[in-house]
């Protein structure tokens, strides 16, 4: 690894720390192309969209060349989906940060502008991750397929971030999560029995 090009993540979420919130893990997903399991779904259906796109253009300039234009959309939309999709996602992940405090999940990303999203662990439903080989893996948090049909509209609670993905140590991160998020908990019902 290039050592001259290292940004500290910490020094990329700290100037969002609020208050009496203390940064507890910080750090960066892998970089690079990487597929997910949903990929291959998507594709198989790229697949089949650019090739008819294909065909259907070239059969179209048999009727008319401008009739033949109305398919280079959809021709880029199948570009699009076969490969650069891919090549957005790790641009976007090379600009991704993502932080714990003792109070929320912060998560820096943007390809062209920085975004900063966050979600208050007291307001986690769920939390659940998946581990590779390797260690590294992704951890998913807010709604789950089960957590829609049980779903209370009342509350219309709004999670902005659903993974932190593609990052070392899954098991150690989720833990750090799990007891953060466990200590606010403990805070909480500590002020309830105060009053």
């Amino acid at each position: 690894m290039n050592n001259y090009n290292y940004i500290d993540p910490r020094s990329e979420i700290i100037d969002q720390i609020q208050g009496d919130e203390r940064l507890l893990w910080a750090d960066k997903p892998a970089t690079g192309i990487k597929f997910r399991s949903t990929d291959i779904f998507v594709f198989i259906f790229s697949i089949l969209w650019l090739s008819f796109s294909l065909f259907w253009t070239y059969m179209a300039m048999d009727a008319s060349i401008i009739f033949a234009l109305f398919g280079i959309p959809f021709i880029l939309v199948g570009i699009h989906l076969l490969f650069a999709r891919f090549i957005f996602d790790a641009l976007s992940r090379k600009n991704t940060v993502y932080g714990l405090t003792n109070k929320r999940i912060i998560q820096k990303s943007g390809l062209f502008k920085v975004h900063y999203k966050s979600v208050f662990l007291d307001s986690l439903p769920s939390l659940a991750y998946t581990e590779r080989p390797d260690g590294s893996g992704d951890i998913s948090f807010g709604q789950t397929i089960n957590s829609f049909k049980k779903r209370d509209t009342s509350k219309n609670q709004n999670f902005p971030i659903v993974r932190i993905e593609f990052i070392p140590n899954v098991r150690g991160v989720h833990n750090k999560i799990a007891d953060a998020k466990s200590n606010v908990r403990i805070s909480e019902e500590k002020l309830e029995t105060k009053w």
